[in-house]
């Protein structure tokens, strides 16, 4: 994937580079993903809501159609199974028999790419504060955080490639990197109590950012459980900042 430069302002809206069309899915998915964020957030036809299901939802919509002529390998399914008990936001499939994505062969029943969306900040602060990184569901109890989840196994085990998509809603995609790394330090230098081992390692990378589209994209990598199709995920951070005059 794409090396980010350093982060910095007015730079282009798109990843670091333009896939060829002969490149894997991965790369064309993401592209075509983080392009098609300011587009799907000024839509005058989108049902306005903060709810972030009802975000979700939208988001998935607007990509499956756009993918019919601008990305036709590949499908976005809204609540996409990952377990029995479990979903992720958006599912990732491709419209061939089969995808293959390095060694790893996916049928058009599983996702090769699996997507987190995630409100900045969160809703009902101060509880679900940091839950980009980590939490807890408030009614099971069970693990709610974006990152916590892939690094735990329970989303994305299947998959080696993952994207968290940030809705911002207040403050700057500047503010919230620093934000994000401040939480995942602190996280590093106490005992976990999330179930995951948290390390410098899992900080987010350089910062990219469009004025222009009110879009930002960071990498991440993070060690994983070992019941996961490889021992790291590779996390993408999509951010688009949901006020068009905001930017």
């Amino acid at each position: 994937m794409p090396r980010h430069p350093n982060s910095r302002t007015g730079s282009t809206g798109r990843l670091s580079y333009q896939p060829a069309p002969d490149e894997g899915p991965i790369p064309r998915t993401l592209e075509f993903l983080y392009s098609r964020l300011p587009a799907w957030r000024d839509d005058p036809k989108r049902p306005t809501s903060s709810s972030e299901k009802l975000l979700n939802s939208s988001l998935c919509d607007f990509l499956d159609s756009r993918a019919r002529s601008d990305c036709p390998m590949v499908r976005f399914k809204h609540e996409a199974p990952q377990t029995e008990s479990r979903t992720v936001d958006i599912g990732v499939h491709g419209t061939e028999d089969i995808t293959s994505i390095g060694v790893h062969n996916y049928t058009i029943y599983q996702p090769f790419m699996a997507i987190e969306c995630k409100r900045l900040p969160a809703p009902s602060p101060p509880a679900r504060e940091r839950e980009y990184v980590t939490g807890k569901h408030q009614t099971s109890g069970g693990p709610a955080g974006g990152i916590q989840r892939f690094k735990l196994g329970l989303h994305g085990g299947n998959v080696e490639t993952a994207a968290i998509v940030g809705y911002i809603e207040e403050n700057s995609p500047h503010y919230w990197h620093g934000a994000i790394n401040g939480w995942i330090t602190e996280l590093a230098n106490e005992t976990s109590t999330d179930g995951c081992p948290w390390s410098q390692a899992d900080m987010l990378g350089q910062l990219v950012c469009s004025d222009e589209q009110g879009t930002s994209t960071a990498l991440s990598m993070h060690g994983r459980s070992n019941a996961c199709v490889t021992p790291s995920i590779r996390i993408h951070h999509l951010w688009v900042v949901m006020s068009s005059a905001a930017h």
